[in-house]
């Protein structure tokens, strides 16, 4: 979700910069800072950006630099004056202390309509220029951040399909796994000369090493995958549902694991771990 975009042009002797950027968030967050006279079309703005956006917190800033000539400039001195006055009230604070009046100064100044400018004063067609930079600069971040998605998904395809090969590791593994622990609790019974009822023996061991079996949740993994590589080829906004198929793949994982009682088993969990760690925090930068 991260991304920055910019335009650049000059109308009346002043150079506009319109400038947006977007980093990660679970919602989308836009804030929107621009010259007064644009005021009144925020609304529609807002509703433009988030029909392309969709999601991330969104910076979307609209800055105005004047022409040379100082004459075009001239500080609104009643309302700054006014300013000073109401922040020291808020900070009930009424002091003529040459560097406390510098620091309500320095913050009056930063105010809306501190400045005054004869050459922001543009007419219908001109403000359009503008809403139309800005739609396009929102075009192009929505570009960028495609660009991105496009290498995340890449990598998001190579560590699933990782996931994929331990887990048909696994499966290899899990074919004599639990014989050969079957076999090794006959070869304990063994050496241990006690009289053993055969058919109460054999039905401890099933209920016994069913507690290690993991056929279930191979299937369940299996399952999981591959709706997250069919999630994968939406062309909607998916971030937050592949995030909760990652959910439901780590706890198939981590229950493989517990169920594990095999070092070669246990080192292909910990790998598949591994991947789907590094697939959850890009998950975050998506959609």
């Amino acid at each position: 979700m991260t991304g920055y975009a910019s335009e650049s042009f000059i109308i009346n002797s002043t150079k506009f910069i319109v400038e947006i950027k977007s980093v990660n968030s679970k919602i989308l967050d836009l804030s929107i800072r621009f010259p007064h006279f644009l005021k009144s079309y925020e609304n529609d703005l807002r509703q433009e950006i988030s029909s392309k956006l969709f999601r991330g917190k969104i910076e979307l800033n609209v800055i105005s630099e004047i022409g040379k000539n100082s004459d075009e400039i001239s500080v609104n001195k009643a309302i700054v004056n006014n300013y000073i006055q109401q922040l020291k009230k808020i900070n009930n604070l009424d002091t003529s202390d040459f560097s406390s009046e510098k620091e309500y100064l320095k913050i009056a100044m930063r105010l809306p309509n501190a400045y005054s400018s004869k050459s922001i004063d543009l007419n219908t067609t001109e403000v359009q220029i503008i809403i139309d930079k800005i739609s396009i600069v929102t075009t192009n971040l929505n570009d960028y951040r495609a660009k991105e998605g496009s290498e995340m998904e890449k990598d998001f395809r190579n560590k699933i399909s990782l996931i994929k090969k331990l887990l048909g590791d696994i499966e290899n593994i899990e074919k004599e796994r639990i014989s050969k622990k079957r076999d090794k609790l006959l070869e304990e019974f063994k050496k241990i000369s006690l009289e053993i009822d055969n058919k109460r023996l054999e039905q401890e061991m099933i209920y016994y090493l069913e507690k290690f079996d993991i056929n279930e949740e191979i299937i369940r993994l299996k399952s999981n995958i591959l709706i997250f590589e069919e999630t994968l080829e939406s062309n909607d906004p998916v971030g937050k549902k592949l995030g909760f198929i990652c959910q439901e793949i780590g706890r198939e994982i981590n229950t493989i694991g517990s169920k594990a009682n095999d070092a070669n088993l246990q080192k292909n969990v910990i790998e598949m771990k591994d991947n789907l760690e590094k697939i959850k925090e890009n998950i975050l930068n998506i959609l």
